[in-house]
């Protein structure tokens, strides 16, 4: 079994949506600091993604595909 890289998806997603950190950062109410600790975690928490796809304005599906 493949485990899935969280930070790989969410830079996936990022750039697909053309965000920068900033952007991203502002969308989620953190800091641009914070986008880039997840962009490179690839471990986290099921809630984590959930809420950053709803950021981002995709399904959690699409976000791990």
């Amino acid at each position: 079994m493949e485990l899935i890289d969280a930070g790989k998806c969410i830079r996936a997603a990022q750039q697909e949506q053309g965000l920068s950190n900033a952007e991203f950062a502002r969308l989620a109410e953190t800091s641009p600091q914070q986008v880039i600790r997840w962009r490179r975690n690839q471990n986290m928490k099921l809630h984590t993604m959930q809420a950053l796809a709803s950021v981002l304005g995709v399904t959690l599906i699409d976000l791990i595909s």
